[in-house]
């Protein structure tokens, strides 16, 4: 397929190799990130009923997670009022979701590209078929057949680059908005308290 293709395909296959990486990477980071998340709720929920802000903080720094992160910027406002706590903690938040979508632009771009790429690679396969009958004078159908079949091995390709790529990119950016609204209700039980600075 790579030699019919032509070179159109074979700069697909490194989309194809690339867009696997990133989305393997990706569900790797976004479990990691659920667990974390989860893990760290539930610790520091304690914590605050044990010993307050002090033992929050404490288990903050001992177990870095989105969590943690998004509070210790908050509790850095502690004693302020509830719009400062919560502007910090929106900022931390935000900056935590950054690192979780790192890398899905170029899915993203991959997934919208790929079919324009194929594309291109079935224009210049229609092009070369031409060519080949115009330098064989219409002798035959077989002149023509290489350029035909690497034009529809570019369109097969790109769509076959091009589907899963977008698949996976529409899966993560869902999941990064569920994500975020997880991290959102998870530090909004505390921004009273630390608000309250008790």
């Amino acid at each position: 397929m790579l030699q019919k293709g032509g070179i159109t395909v074979v700069v697909l296959a490194l989309l194809s190799v690339l867009s696997i990486a990133i989305t393997l990477e990706r569900a790797w980071a976004f479990s990691r990130f659920a667990r974390a998340l989860s893990d760290s709720f539930s610790s520091i929920r304690d914590a605050m009923k044990d010993g307050g802000l002090l033992a929050v903080s404490a288990v903050c720094k001992a177990k870095p997670s989105p969590l943690s992160e998004v509070l210790l910027s908050g509790l850095s406002r502690s004693g302020r009022s509830k719009e400062e706590v919560n502007e910090a903690m929106e900022l931390a938040g935000r900056r935590e979701l950054l690192k979780l979508e790192k890398s899905l632009g170029i899915l993203g771009t991959i997934g919208s590209t790929a079919p324009f790429i194929g594309l291109f690679g079935t224009v210049l396969g229609i092009i070369r078929a031409f060519s080949d009958l115009a330098i064989s004078q219409g002798a035959s159908p077989a002149a023509v057949a290489d350029g035909i079949a690497e034009a529809l091995i570019a369109t097969a390709a790109g769509l076959f680059v091009a589907v899963p790529a977008v698949v996976a990119y529409n899966y993560f950016v869902r999941s990064a908005s569920r994500h975020a609204l997880e991290l959102e209700a998870s530090a909004s039980e505390f921004t009273s308290r630390i608000s309250e600075g008790s």
